[in-house]
């Protein structure tokens, strides 16, 4: 069906008595907005009043167990747009959700999350300022690692799987956190409506663009303006680059999602931040079918020459996540500013701000209700019911998981799954 179809008109935006919205005293959002570092924040409660919702800073609200750089949720006066900042990295993002979802402050159970970052980007498949909405979400670097130097002659890449013997296999040794799957028909949703969006570009990202053209067209996508795209993003804690490293994150997101997922985003904090939503989502705090993962491509961003030794202030800015053929790996992360932090932070905002008007003026006809999945959504572990379309296979038989720690003993299903595949591997 069409979005079209599925939206109402939505209604005016006109100055109103503000009340905000609560159930039994807790504020009820919307949309909740998830940043991961000032940046990212910034943007939204520089340019929120574009949107003519409201004031983004109306409401501060502190929260125990957020970051103590980010120790406050905001919202609009009427709580139904909401902004948390849970910290960079995934142990960071994984505390922060946690205090967020047992919050007492907020009802969070008919809430859309929009997870909107920075990121490396794929120049295979977008750009410098590329907005990618995404279906998968995969923690690449959770795998063992052998030095790159001592590798056989003919391995391409140093990461193993667990419990493998080789690179690109599928891990035998799962932990839950390794793929993540959200709802396509949301996503592509939010695809529809990020489209509307004007992107913004400059020319210094252009110029750098360019040293990618001319390469039988394998970066074209690479060398144009920024759009809007449907690809998924890798997680890692480790800050990578290079064409080795990106190739073997590009292929083991393909391999973990049974040849699905396409990876053009890199990012440190997706799984973390999906794997706590999963978690409330069995309590019935949060729904995941009302989550949305966007990132945007950006750059390192050096604005002026530093004192030695360099440090970067800009250093999450990520970059195309492999170089150019006339640059090397190291010279590409350290040694070169493509210009593209402004506007990646610029078009996180003009993308998802479209999702977020839409959302909030649509409720009452589509969103309040849901957008129920056509698709499987979820963990590897099938935590939310249904038959992981990646992975192992469900340990519950396609069965919800109990809350409050009523679905029996799944570590001992796990274990026994675990030496299932260790014998298959001895076999001959």
């Amino acid at each position: 069906m069409r979005l079209a179809h599925m939206l109402c008109v939505l209604a005016p935006i006109l100055p109103r008595h503000v009340v905000a919205e609560t159930i039994d005293g807790k504020v009820t959002p919307r949309v909740m907005i998830i940043s991961m570092w000032t940046p990212e924040s910034h943007v939204w409660h520089r340019r929120f009043h574009e949107s003519r919702l409201g004031n983004l800073s109306s409401l501060a609200v502190p929260l125990p167990g957020l970051s103590m750089l980010f120790p406050h949720v905001f919202c609009t006066e009427d709580g139904r747009v909401c902004q948390a900042t849970v910290g960079e990295g995934e142990i960071n993002s994984a505390v922060s959700m946690t205090a967020l979802v047992l919050a007492k402050a907020f009802d969070l159970r008919r809430t859309y999350f929009l997870i909107a970052g920075i990121a490396g980007v794929n120049p295979r498949l977008a750009t410098i300022g590329s907005v990618a909405l995404a279906r998968f979400a995969v923690q690449v670097a959770l795998q063992y690692e052998i030095d790159a130097r001592s590798l056989p002659p003919d391995w391409p890449t140093g990461y193993i799987p667990y419990g493998r013997r080789h690179p690109l296999e599928y891990p035998c040794i799962t932990y839950g956190t390794e793929v993540f799957e959200v709802s396509q028909r949301l996503r592509d949703i939010s695809f529809e409506l990020a489209s509307r969006a004007v992107l913004s570009d400059e020319e210094g990202p252009r110029n750098y663009r360019a040293r990618y053209a001319g390469i039988q067209d394998q970066f074209a996508m690479a060398t144009r303006p920024p759009s809007v795209v449907k690809c998924d993003s890798a997680t890692s804690d480790v800050y990578y680059s290079g064409t080795k490293l990106a190739q073997a994150f590009e292929n083991t997101t393909r391999v973990w999602t049974n040849g699905t997922g396409v990876h053009c985003m890199s990012a440190q904090e997706d799984t973390a931040t999906l794997e706590v939503l999963v978690r409330a989502a069995v309590e019935g705090l949060a729904d995941f079918s009302r989550v949305i993962l966007m990132r945007s491509g950006t750059c390192r961003c050096r604005r002026r020459p530093l004192p030695s030794p360099s440090c970067s202030r800009d250093h999450k800015g990520s970059n195309f996540d492999r170089p150019p053929p006339d640059m090397s790996d190291l010279q590409h992360l350290t040694g070169v500013d493509q210009n593209g932090m402004s506007i990646a932070v610029d078009n996180l905002f003009n993308a998802g701000i479209e999702i977020v008007k839409s959302i909030v003026g649509a409720w009452n006809c589509t969103f309040g209700r849901g957008v129920p999945p056509t698709n499987y959504i979820g963990d590897i572990f099938g935590s939310l019911g249904g038959h992981p379309d990646f992975g192992l296979g469900s340990i519950t038989n396609g069965k919800v998981i109990a809350p409050a720690g009523k679905g029996g003993n799944l570590a001992r299903l796990e274990m026994a799954r675990r030496a299932k595949f260790a014998s298959q591997m001895t076999m001959p």
